[in-house]
């Protein structure tokens, strides 16, 4: 009896043609947004978690501040200080260290004037970061040398995104008034914040912000990957027997990989959801469509159910024919979606400094299309009910 509902309800949607097509454009609006949206959260933590792989499974990030309550005020205090990065470096398990000073501060080339990150280091943590983590590498030019002063290495998006006219290799720019020379610019690291710093000495930037030993983060790396996790807490419980308990904060790639992940999983839940709610929409526009169906056709189920069609039978006819709806607009919506996902990534690669490609899953396709067959067997339920109810008498009788 499946296979002839099917025959039917297929025959029902030929000679339906632009009802059933304007039902189904409900369903692939809401399917492509949804394909579409989800693609681009799976490849923006896919492009994050590559950069953090990048970073290595060997590197600590000290901060000052508790994990509980980290945030961007607590990224740019300064309760760490020189003699910290002595205390890490002599622990066991720790292969090297280097210390940075964070701060937001004016910085003018030419006529313009942005405020962005300045970071401040000595040559030997600036050589510890680019040659030996190989947390940053330079692209053009080189990183400072020890005894220079008045000079700066800078970030990707600084040469040719911030400014109007691109920064070369010998430009001045100033930062709170003092002169320094652009003397090297970096590779991209995929974070647009980072590729936006502007690299100084240490010296330099105590003297423009003040200040005698205070650092605002430490780079560590570990000799062995595998012993990372125990070596964070022993770093963190030493340095918090020194300035007291939740003070400060320790983050290996692996737990900034956890959080980044929790953190687009959420975003992926919410823009999925608002997404459905257009599914809801074209819910409503198959049940309207089934009704109507169901109206159209009451004498033909007075006919079918006077020559035994059961009530089950009848049933069975509208509920796959809402579900036809339904996978039909699941499977355009997915095809469409991943020719947005397409766009996206050509549009992406022109304007986005991070690597960066909009992904469609199998399992994204999957769940999509049985989420829009499911939308039209639960649309169709309610009409489909009404049909088998009809009395064959009443239904033969109908004009």
């Amino acid at each position: 009896m499946f296979q002839e509902s099917l025959e039917i309800s297929f025959d029902t949607l030929k000679h339906r043609k632009t009802s059933s097509i304007l039902t189904i454009l409900g369903i692939v609006i809401g399917i492509s947004a949804i394909i579409s949206l989800l693609s681009i959260g799976v490849g923006l933590e896919e492009s994050i978690s590559g950069q953090l792989e990048g970073m290595g499974s060997d590197k600590i990030m000290i901060m000052p501040g508790s994990s509980a309550s980290f945030d961007l005020s607590t990224f740019l205090g300064e309760g760490l200080t020189d003699e910290d990065v002595e205390t890490v470096e002599d622990m066991s398990g720790v292969k090297m260290t280097a210390g940075l000073l964070f701060k937001t501060l004016p910085v003018r080339y030419k006529d313009e004037v942005v405020t962005t990150y300045v970071s401040g280091g000595t040559p030997e943590t600036y050589n510890k970061m680019f040659l030996e983590m190989k947390i940053f590498e330079i692209a053009e030019g080189r990183t400072v040398k020890e005894g220079e002063s008045g000079v700066t290495a800078i970030g990707s998006r600084m040469v040719d995104d911030v400014f109007e006219e691109e920064v070369k290799i010998g430009d001045t720019l100033y930062i709170k008034d003092k002169k320094f020379k652009v003397i090297g610019n970096l590779k991209s690291i995929g974070n647009s914040q980072d590729d936006q710093n502007v690299y100084i000495t240490l010296e330099d930037m105590r003297e423009l912000v003040g200040g005698k030993d205070s650092l605002t983060m430490i780079y560590v790396q570990v000799s062995n990957p595998k012993n990372i996790d125990s070596i964070a807490e022993k770093i963190e419980d030493k340095l918090e027997d020194k300035y007291g308990e939740n003070t400060i904060t320790t983050l290996t790639s692996e737990q900034m990989a956890e959080m980044t992940s929790s953190i687009f999983s959420i975003l992926t839940f919410v823009v999925g959801g608002i997404a459905s709610i257009s599914l809801v929409v074209a819910g409503v526009g198959i049940a309207n469509t089934m009704f109507i169906s169901v109206m159209e056709r009451t004498k033909e189920i007075g006919v079918m159910k006077s020559i035994g069609a059961t009530n089950y039978n009848i049933m069975e006819i509208f509920l796959v024919e809402s579900a036809l709806l339904g996978f039909f607009g699941g499977v355009i919506g997915c095809m469409i979606g991943y020719v947005l996902s397409r766009i996206i990534n050509v549009f992406a690669a022109g304007m986005l400094p991070v690597t960066f490609e909009a992904t469609v899953t199998m399992e994204m396709i999957i769940f999509c299309l049985l989420f829009s067959v499911i939308v039209g067997i639960v649309s169709g339920i309610w009409p489909a009910r009404k049909a088998a109810k009809l009395q064959p008498v009443e239904a033969l009788r109908y004009e």
